[in-house]
């Protein structure tokens, strides 16, 4: 009975024996291990801060670099375009100067992308495989810097925002890959190149944000923006958006940066125009409709026109095969086209950057029918020029060819030129590029904030406005 007795009471004890542990955790104090997890969070956390803004700076830096080299290979471009139109054209002062030089331009291009084959990538090239594959590649330098520089050289109606694009963003994926190759994981060396390319070239970092984030490198891992541990590094995983768009905004500023540098010291080269505000008010106001239109009809001729010399290209190298003749046959053509076509409308020639501020400065002594026509010969001189060999970008030429049809409306009309060129260059690039918020980005230092609301409004519009089956060719 009494080993029945003892049971209970040695459970209990027991029991009670247990219980009293269980209320200590109460009252000891907080495990070291997770001190440890705490203090080690709080500085990983500080590290993350610590490297993002490094990259910042980085961006910054990249971006002042990227200003630099744009500014030096604007002045190069210049330099060998005087060398044609001003050396050359001294010592053979005839009224075909430009058909001769033009033609001889074609063969020369034709030679060259036979010899080299090589060829200048679209901005839109560009942004797309960054886009696609985070890196862009060229063979080597020195092949594509002659691409990109016999065009202009020889007037081609193309941009050179294209060729500088394709040139520095893959010399920057080069570096990249070399800082890789030693350890430094340094991807933003890259990712911010196309925001400071586009920043640099039209002197507007809004453009270079915009052009960042649309062809910025997307991560293919949706949880790639999340870092494993709280002391990951950054350079571990992919950014989110937001944190790309604080880079590009930096790549921009510093190449703005970079680019009002080297004009300090070297002098202003490059950029787009500057024009003076909108003057018209109340029912002058109404002009914006016949603005949208006459742009409209630009970008009608500029699809058209690829889509025509496109099949010409074809035609001229029916086989398929690249022999000399396929190479060569298309730039000589379309130097003889486009040469034969300066000898009456000069302005046909060139990005258009500098004959822009030419342009305002003496429009009202031209007339309406020449400013008109050299508007539309150039919306359809550039896609030619594109399709057949002739390899650039598009945004210069189609911003001058706006602006020549603007005061063109505004001679024949008497309506406020301000208005007119602000309008119908908006609707005309929104046309070609069917991209009204890169159009407004690229425009913004363009024209005075009185006239933002009339160009974005031009700009939405001419984007949705049919225009054929647009052609996306080489060039574009």
């Amino acid at each position: 009975m009494r080993r029945v007795r003892m049971r209970p009471r040695r459970r209990a004890a027991a029991a009670s024996a247990d219980a009293e542990p269980a209320a200590m955790p109460q009252t000891s104090p907080r495990p070291r291990r997770a001190l440890v997890r705490e203090v080690a969070g709080a500085t990983g956390a500080i590290d993350v801060m610590s490297s993002r803004l490094g990259m910042v700076v980085l961006a910054l830096a990249c971006g002042l670099a990227v200003g630099v080299v744009v500014s030096l290979l604007l002045r190069a471009t210049t330099a060998v375009t005087d060398l044609v139109w001003k050396g050359a054209a001294s010592l053979l002062p005839v009224p075909w100067f430009a058909l001769l030089a033009c033609t001889v331009g074609g063969l020369v291009i034709g030679l060259w992308a036979w010899w080299s084959a090589d060829r200048v990538h679209s901005l839109e090239e560009v942004m797309g495989e960054f886009r696609r594959t985070g890196s862009f590649r060229m063979r080597g330098l020195l092949r594509p810097t002659v691409s990109f520089l016999l065009p202009l050289a020889f007037g081609g109606s193309v941009g050179f925002e294209a060729g500088l694009t394709g040139i520095i963003t893959s010399a920057c994926c080069w570096v990249r890959d070399r800082l890789k190759a030693a350890g430094l994981r340094v991807a933003v060396v890259a990712d911010v190149t196309i925001a400071a390319c586009v920043s640099a070239i039209f002197a507007t970092p809004l453009a270079g944000i915009v052009c960042g984030v649309e062809g910025g490198h997307a991560p293919t891992d949706p949880e790639a923006a999340i870092p494993a541990e709280a002391g990951a590094s950054v350079d571990d995983f992919e950014l989110a958006r937001g944190a790309k768009v604080v880079l590009y905004a930096a790549a921009a500023v510093g190449a703005l940066g970079g680019l009002v540098a080297t004009g300090a010291v070297l002098g202003p080269s490059g950029g787009l125009p500057r024009f003076e505000a909108i003057g018209a008010h109340g029912v002058e106001l109404a002009w914006v409709v016949p603005c949208i239109a006459l742009g409209w009809l630009l970008s009608i001729v500029h699809h058209a026109s690829a889509r025509l010399f496109s099949r010409a290209a074809k035609a001229l190298a029916p086989s398929g095969e690249r022999s000399l003749a396929s190479v060569v046959l298309p730039p000589v053509a379309c130097g003889v086209v486009l040469g034969a076509v300066a000898c009456a409308l000069p302005y046909v020639l060139f990005p258009g950057e500098v004959q822009s501020e030419e342009l305002m400065a003496s429009w009202a002594s031209m007339g309406a029918p020449v400013l008109i026509a050299t508007g539309l010969a150039k919306a359809a001189a550039t896609p030619m020029c594109l399709s057949m060999g002739w390899m650039g970008g598009s945004f210069f030429p189609s911003i001058f060819s706006g602006v020549a049809a603007g005061f063109g409306l505004a001679a024949l009309t008497g309506c406020d030129p301000m208005l007119a060129v602000t309008v119908t260059t908006s609707a005309h690039l929104a046309g070609v590029t069917r991209k009204p918020v890169v159009t407004i980005a690229i425009l913004a230092l363009c024209f005075p904030v009185s006239g933002v609301l009339w160009s974005g409004l031009a700009a939405v519009v001419g984007s949705v406005l049919p225009v054929g089956a647009p052609h996306r060719g080489e060039g574009e």
